[in-house]
């Protein structure tokens, strides 16, 4: 045993040499909880509580919403949109053309395909033509 470590030939594996590409998926990173990261992110997100309206506001939007019928126009609304997954939901704000209202439903129907609650909204102003 003259020679030294260092002046020794590698040994050589009885198993065929593996590609770059399987060594590097061997350190990928790993999730063991499948959907964590979505359900962490999820939670952290903010909702808004619906506001309850006084009677003067109500009185306030239904007057517009009379006008709008009458006027067939444009209009910015505010209104509260509910969330599909969470209790809450947010405020949204949209320029829409009034099509029809279902009084039944009490809902007002846009041009824009969009249908709003008339509990929801908030505020609703009317733009000129």
């Amino acid at each position: 045993m003259n020679e030294r470590w260092y002046t020794m030939d590698r040994p050589k594996s009885k198993y065929p040499k593996m590609s770059m590409l399987d060594r590097a998926a061997q350190f990928a990173p790993f999730a063991a909880l499948t959907g964590h990261k979505e359900a962490v992110i999820e939670q952290g997100r903010i909702t808004q509580e619906k506001r309850i309206l006084s009677n003067e506001e109500k009185l306030e939007i239904n007057e517009k919403i009379t006008e709008l019928m009458n006027l067939k126009s444009k209009c910015r609304i505010t209104y509260f949109e509910k969330d599909k997954t969470k209790s809450g939901g947010q405020y949204m704000e949209s320029v829409l053309s009034f099509k029809r209202l279902d009084e039944l439903n009490k809902t007002l129907f846009f041009k824009e395909n969009v249908q709003i609650q008339i509990d929801d909204i908030v505020d609703i102003e009317i733009l000129e033509q």
